[in-house]
């Protein structure tokens, strides 16, 4: 197992990087991270998604020399050198396709700590310790890569002049604008740390509120999936609800709002306000909470997902 300096130091070193490669627009191109990792990509039949290789090539004097490459399935992915080339804010590539990748360079630092800059402790020379180190480091680093994908610098300029909490218009914004999928978006908020010298959790953008995924089922009503979930509300008094979905998957809509009227449970409205109980684990019933829930606008196609937003409002 790695100690908790050096994961800390992983996560700082793919911060920079992201914060390193980005345009004037905050956004990270293919392209970029892969110069930046010293990395090639090769599209060819695979029986997996995506994977990471180090291919050896012939130099004149008859030396082989290792180029680390990301290989990607050509029929999962059915794309060429100019789409990596030409993609920008505008014309991102997929965002499935662009987080295997992220993942995959992520994955690399495993095996050439040092070359980025990072320094761990003395661990045993032989082979068994060697190979130990590196899948702890694969285990440790496996939900880096969002650090790459969504630039902290990115992050601070959304938040900058936010007076009131994000809504669900700002994320799905940043989801097209990062060409980054809810999962992305929703882990690489999850990554924020109260310690975190940026101070981001305490920024008004992401005070007092959640987000979270739904998926629809048949009939236009929704279930709540129970991760990946953002919660930064102040004192740690959370909806009481939230307790409880955190320990149940899909979990019925129905069961969470009592507004019958509501996008989740079959109505047409995309937003509810309302008065629930609300605390900590330990006393999840505390006191009474004033919460505005807030859902994607989209086609209720069964199985597709969507962002909620839960935001804490006034009690009037």
């Amino acid at each position: 197992m790695l100690a908790a300096n050096e994961l800390e130091r992983f996560a700082e070193v793919c911060t920079a990087i992201g914060n390193e490669v980005a345009d004037n627009d905050g956004f990270v191109s293919v392209r970029n991270l892969l110069a930046r990792f010293h990395t090639s990509l090769l599209i060819r039949p695979l029986l997996v998604e995506g994977m990471l290789a180090s291919v050896k090539h012939k130099t004149g004097n008859n030396f082989d020399v290792s180029q680390w490459t990301v290989l990607l399935d050509s029929e999962t992915y059915p794309i060429n050198e100019l789409h990596v080339k030409e993609e920008s804010q505008d014309q991102p590539l997929p965002s499935r396709l662009r987080n295997t990748i992220a993942h995959e360079l992520v994955h690399s630092l495993a095996f050439r700590p040092s070359e980025f800059g990072i320094r761990l402790r003395k661990y045993q020379n032989s082979e068994k310790s060697q190979r130990a180190l590196v899948q702890a480091i694969e285990w440790e680093t496996e939900r880096l890569s969002p650090l790459l994908l969504w630039p902290e610098k990115t992050l601070a300029k959304l938040l900058s002049g936010k007076k009131q909490s994000l809504s669900v218009e700002d994320l799905r914004w940043v989801c097209r604008s990062m060409g980054i999928s809810r999962y992305v978006l929703v882990n690489r908020l999850r990554l924020l740390r109260p310690t975190d010298a940026n101070g981001f959790r305490y920024r008004d953008g992401l005070k007092d509120l959640a987000i979270g995924i739904g998926m629809w089922i048949d009939g236009g009503n929704a279930v709540l999936r129970n991760w990946p979930i953002f919660v930064n509300f102040d004192r740690n008094i959370v909806p009481a609800f939230l307790h409880k979905l955190l320990h149940q998957d899909r979990t019925p809509a129905k069961i969470v709002f009592a507004g019958v009227n509501f996008a989740m449970c079959g109505g047409s409205q995309n937003t509810i306000e309302f008065l629930t109980d609300a605390g900590s684990s330990a006393v999840p019933n505390a006191e009474k909470m004033n919460v505005q829930c807030s859902i994607e606008h989209m086609n209720k196609k069964t199985g597709s997902e969507f962002l909620y937003v839960i935001r804490k409002q006034a009690v009037t």
